[in-house]
């Protein structure tokens, strides 16, 4: 699960090694108008917030479903009901990121965007 919202995470904001340190300092760095680069900067902080919580969610769940699978008489119900929560968080989860990314684009050109990029692989 952790890899695939690291997946979906890298595919929304850039490939390689991610930090949204490097986007907030890249919206800095090319964004001219200093008000959407403090927005892009803000969004970034968020997404940062986001997904920290979700990696301590997941960290926390795995420990859950390590205890589960100790009891020898857990339930295919209780399985399923875990399943069935944890992947209602990851969508979530998911919708938030999703919609980030978006409110970052959306403030910036198609140029400054693409120079934020190029910055951040330097």
């Amino acid at each position: 699960m952790l890899i695939a919202a690291i997946t979906v995470f890298t595919l929304l904001f850039g490939g390689g090694i991610f930090s949204f340190d490097y986007v907030g300092d890249a919206a800095k760095e090319v964004i001219q108008d200093k008000d959407k680069a403090k927005q892009v900067v803000a969004i970034t902080k968020q997404a940062d917030k986001e997904f920290k919580s979700f990696t301590k969610n997941v960290n926390k769940l795995s420990e859950q479903l390590v205890l589960m699978n100790k009891d020898y008489n857990l339930t295919r119900a209780e399985v399923d009901a875990f399943y069935i929560q944890t992947d209602k968080r990851r969508r979530a989860f998911l919708e938030k990121f999703v919609e980030l990314r978006f409110q970052a684009k959306n403030r910036v050109t198609a140029e400054e965007w693409q120079a934020m990029y190029i910055k951040i692989r330097e």
